[in-house]
């Protein structure tokens, strides 16, 4: 661990090395940073975006924005009218007196049923509207077709392939922009348009759901068609083994990588555990670390991101603890994790010294390691978690129990700033966004970053030639990993690929920790009022419902420490001696986990 000292220093030189790259001009573009007094502010302000000075980089305006959508589960089937029981694929309902739970246009919270075709086609049209000119690149997390939760209505593996193409179509076509649109012919993949995306597998996007086999297989290949326009064409042979990839969101600078969890995800019964070399979560792990490597060669940052969240019991322990020990240990690469399937607007502090306790545990089986915080898992209620996705019964259950058991099993238990770390960085965090199925409200999140400190295009040109190209990279991958295949499973390793080396000594923190570019600086949570919308009260829109700087989260920034912070708080609501602002801020907290539904006062 760095020395405080040394930190803080470091941080203030990274801090008057971004105010240093700040030009402000007025009106034009001149060096690298603009107002952009063109941009509506009364719009901005009416979703929450802060008007941050647009930057102008690598011949691409950088508006300091992500977008996050999740979980659409479009369904072929919806009917309007039908009945919730039939998951609304039923008969129109014409007795006035079982009206009350029927399919509206725009689908509704609570009923059970996944999405009508056309809230996922509005909300795409909507975002194309209002946020288009407003991100920079779009984190998309996957489950793009309906559950499997009707006996009359099977899904088919045509079916799901179909959907998926459908649906990615759709996203592609929804954020080209005027400039991808004057060169639509050269947008092959990812590289050649201006707003990159980037998909994750979910675990209802392949058949059977949650089934996904190691790679190379048909299925893989079918996805590889289906994503041709997001998945870089270099990165196919990569992509052959597993469906994961990363993509250059600002070429030499920050990258996004896409984590197959259905690897790791306890639900997957073709998948055992991390620990094997043949497993493929053995190898999604081999493959991180390389890429992560690479990353930190060419001082760049990452974000993760995937379906399935690294929440206790969805994942495997042997994976649970990789994945906690690879974010710790590249803590100044990482930015954060970025995850959907819950459809519960919450976050998960991970703990770098239950992940090292828990390794320890597993090697040496015969000494007392200590073995804290997650020691209440086996009582941590997410034996529904597949139910929040699938919910086979109709409304979601138990959901309040979940979140109750995230504050006492976890938030209660974050250690107390003594034994945190410098700026938390015992902790990484795991972002979990809410939906746009009408579980609850559906919603989007968009984040807001910092560009400031960005080089110009000349600095850039001459640090990329101290690198070598990515082609040249992948190919030096391909042979490590097929290498490592080949050994012997029972062979004695000298060391574990699939687990990092300690970070080195006296490397600055990264985003996620120090204030300096890329660094998270707010989000907005943007939801549609599905009961206003359906009554005719409101058009089809998604409106603000809170952002992380507003009360009661009022966060200066989304560093780790300040997620601690707030843990530690949402923690201390435990207690019925707690100050009375912790009980609102809890109270608050589940309003917003369920986007607004008051399903936490329904007592389901």
């Amino acid at each position: 661990m760095s020395h405080p000292l040394f930190i803080a220093i470091v941080s203030l030189v990274i801090f008057l090395t971004a105010y240093g790259n700040r030009e402000f001009i007025f009106g034009k573009f001149e060096g690298n940073v603009v107002f952009d007094y063109s941009k509506n502010s009364d719009i901005l302000s009416q979703l929450g975006l802060s008007d941050q000075p647009s930057i102008k980089f690598q011949d691409k305006i950088l508006h300091g924005r992500f977008l996050h959508i999740t979980d659409l589960h479009p369904d072929g089937f919806y009917r309007v009218g039908s009945s919730y029981d039939s998951k609304c694929h039923g008969k129109v309902v014409k007795n006035k007196s079982q009206q009350n739970h029927t399919a509206s246009r725009y689908g509704d919270a609570l009923s059970g049923c996944d999405s009508p075709i056309e809230l996922m086609q509005s909300t795409l049209d909507w975002i194309k509207d209002n946020l288009l000119d407003k991100i920079d690149f779009v984190v998309w997390t996957g489950d793009n077709v309906r559950h499997d939760n009707d006996r009359d209505h099977p899904r088919l593996e045509s079916q799901i392939f179909e959907m998926n193409q459908v649906v990615a179509d759709l996203i592609h076509s929804a954020f080209l922009t005027d400039k991808d649109r004057e060169n639509q012919e050269n947008i092959i993949d990812n590289s050649s348009r201006d707003i990159k995306i980037i998909p994750s597998l979910g675990n209802n996007d392949v058949y059977p759901h949650n089934m996904f086999s190691p790679g190379p297989t048909l299925q893989i290949r079918e996805f590889y068609r289906i994503w041709r326009n997001f998945v870089p064409e270099e990165q196919l042979h990569v992509f052959g083994r597993g469906a994961y990839f990363f993509v250059e969101v600002i070429k030499g600078k920050l990258a996004v990588l896409s984590f197959n969890t259905l690897y790791l995800y306890t639900a997957n019964p073709l998948v055992d555990n991390c620990d094997s070399r043949k497993q493929p979560g053995y190898q999604l792990f081999r493959w991180l670390g390389v890429v992560l490597e690479e990353m930190r060669k060419r001082d760049m940052k990452i974000w993760l991101t995937g379906h399935v969240p690294p929440v206790p019991k969805n994942y495997d322990e042997s994976c649970l603890r990789k994945y906690i020990i690879w974010t710790h240990e590249y803590r100044d690469v990482i930015i954060g994790g970025l995850y959907g399937h819950m459809n519960i607007d919450h976050w998960i502090p991970l703990d770098s010294e239950w992940a090292y306790n828990s390794l320890a545990a597993e090697v040496f089986p015969s000494e007392s390691i200590p073995f804290d915080l997650y020691t209440g898992c086996p009582d941590l209620d997410i034996k529904d978690a597949d139910a929040m996705s699938h919910r086979y019964d109709g409304v979601p259950v138990g959901k309040v129990r979940y979140m109750n058991s995230v504050r006492e099993d976890l938030y209660a238990r974050i250690a107390d700033s003594n034994d945190s770390g410098i700026f938390s960085d015992r902790y990484s965090i795991a972002h979990v966004s809410t939906s746009v199925i009408p579980t609850y409200n559906p919603g989007i999140r968009v984040w807001e970053y910092n560009i400031t400190g960005l080089v110009d295009e000349d600095e850039k040109r001459a640090e990329n030639q101290r690198h070598p190209p990515w082609s040249t990279f992948f190919e030096d991958l391909e042979v490590e990993m097929a290498e490592d295949e080949e050994t012997d499973e029972f062979a004695f390793p000298t060391k574990d690929p699939s687990l990092p080396v300690k970070m080195p000594s006296k490397t600055p923190l990264g985003p996620a920790y120090v204030s300096q570019t890329f660094s998270p600086l707010r989000y907005v949570q943007l939801f549609a009022n599905l009961s206003a919308i359906n009554s005719g009260e409101s058009a089809f829109q998604y409106e603000l419902e809170y952002t992380t700087d507003d009360s009661p989260y009022q966060m200066n920034s989304l560093l780790v420490d300040d997620w601690i912070k707030l843990g530690r708080k949402l923690g201390a609501s435990t207690d019925d001696q707690c100050p009375s602002q912790y009980k609102l801020l809890w109270k608050s907290f589940l309003s917003r986990a369920f986007v607004q539904t008051d399903y936490e006062d329904t007592g389901i």
